[in-house]
């Protein structure tokens, strides 16, 4: 009998007649959604609501036509709760309002299924500008549902599960989304974004070569591109991409952070630390710029106060990445200062993997008269890496009794 047939069974009579009334109504206020009348339609999907309070769809317009009109955060929250009834009863938002569109259109083929999802889009959209973007997933995961060959639609969807982490998943709705449009803008510079997330460095090189042929003005692209190279060791082409980023965009920090990086990979420490000077004159809260100046001007010599303050800036603007602590318990081990155990502590704590922290901890706890420490962490250096000669030397000595 249709969709609320579906929705609510087979009842009494009274009943049924109800649900094919509140049926015709609800295609009457999408009808006028559609039209653009988003007032009376919102009109409309109220009473349907206050009539019908488990009416999803009614529930999810009305939210949808919200947002519309800029009340976003009641839209999400409304969201939210359907979601939740949604799954009290054992299923999803996505799937359930997809049973139930899917069913609706097949019963009023006047309805344009690719409008609808438009709307539904444009839901989406509104969310995730304003900061809602689990709630803006939902919205591209059921207009999917509607249009799954639509690739801008797929690329949104793929975007979004991008930005909330669920790589995987993003993964496979990008790729159908360049299965039916391979040279789509979005979903190949996406894509690209995501497999050096993933540290595919050579796949994701392969997209972004598509991606800046396709549109070599854009900034961010070329500056991400310029990155994959440099993380592969291809220094110069990393410097031509990175280089032509900071020209299409004078004032962009980021690319100013990786020509540092690159420049100091390629042992151009001065030219390296103007880099690093002038990111941080454009975005002084960039954690990596301040360890890039820091690096600079610790390779070139500079009083270690100064390499010091950049250091412990950036900690301070990200204390959860260990790289930052590593190096400052490298230099303050130089000094002898005690305060670089903690540091090394530190950074064992967020990845104990990182390359040649266990042998400089190590080390440094040598240095300090902390030989149990200075072993443990001496072999753990060996079991990292069993090619690593300083660590092996470093630990003979340490099993002697003897410092290093």
């Amino acid at each position: 009998m249709g969709f609320f047939d579906k929705m609510f069974g087979n009842k009494a009579t009274d009943d049924t007649a109800t649900a094919e009334t509140r049926e015709v109504d609800f295609i009457d206020a999408l009808s006028m959604h559609l039209r653009g009348e988003t007032d009376p339609a919102l009109s409309a999907y109220q009473k349907i609501v206050e009539q019908a309070p488990d009416d999803n769809l009614a529930l999810f317009f009305t939210a949808a036509v919200k947002a519309g009109k800029g009340d976003t955060a009641e839209a999400a929250e409304s969201l939210r709760s359907l979601s939740l009834r949604i799954a009290t009863g054992g299923d999803t938002i996505s799937r359930a309002l997809s049973l139930d569109l899917d069913a609706l259109t097949s019963g009023a083929p006047f309805l344009r299924v690719p409008a609808i999802a438009e709307i539904i889009v444009s839901f989406g959209d509104a969310l995730k500008k304003e900061g809602f973007v689990q709630e803006s997933a939902v919205c591209f995961e059921i207009a999917v549902g509607l249009v799954p060959d639509h690739a801008q639609v797929l690329h949104k969807f793929g975007d979004t599960l991008h930005d909330l982490g669920m790589y995987d998943y993003a993964e496979k709705v990008l790729l159908e989304a360049l299965k039916f449009a391979p040279n789509h803008w979005g979903a190949l510079y996406t894509y690209a974004v995501l497999l050096q997330d993933l540290g595919r460095m050579e796949e994701a090189i392969t997209y972004y070569e598509k991606a800046v042929k396709l549109n070599p003005d854009h900034a961010n692209c070329q500056n991400n591109f310029g990155a994959a190279l440099m993380m592969s060791n291809r220094l110069e082409e990393a410097l031509e991409h990175c280089t032509l980023a900071s020209g299409l965009t004078p004032g962009f920090p980021l690319a100013k952070v990786n020509l540092g990086n690159i420049h100091l990979m390629m042992e151009k420490y001065e030219t390296a630390r103007i880099c690093f000077e002038e990111a941080i004159a454009l975005d002084g809260s960039l954690a990596m710029a301040h360890f890039g100046l820091g690096s600079a001007e610790q390779l070139l010599g500079v009083d270690s106060g100064r390499v010091r303050e950049s250091y412990l800036k950036a900690i301070k603007l990200n204390p959860s990445f260990p790289k930052f602590h590593h190096a400052l318990g490298n230099l303050l081990a130089k000094e002898g200062n005690p305060d670089a155990l903690a540091h090394f502590s530190e950074a064992e704590q967020l990845n104990s993997s990182l390359v040649n922290l266990q042998r400089d901890f190590g080390a440094a706890c040598l240095e300090m008269g902390r030989r149990e420490e200075a072993l443990k962490h001496l072999r753990a250096a060996l079991q990292q890496n069993p090619d690593d000669e300083t660590a092996r030397e470093m630990l003979s000595k340490a099993e002697e009794g003897n410092p290093a």
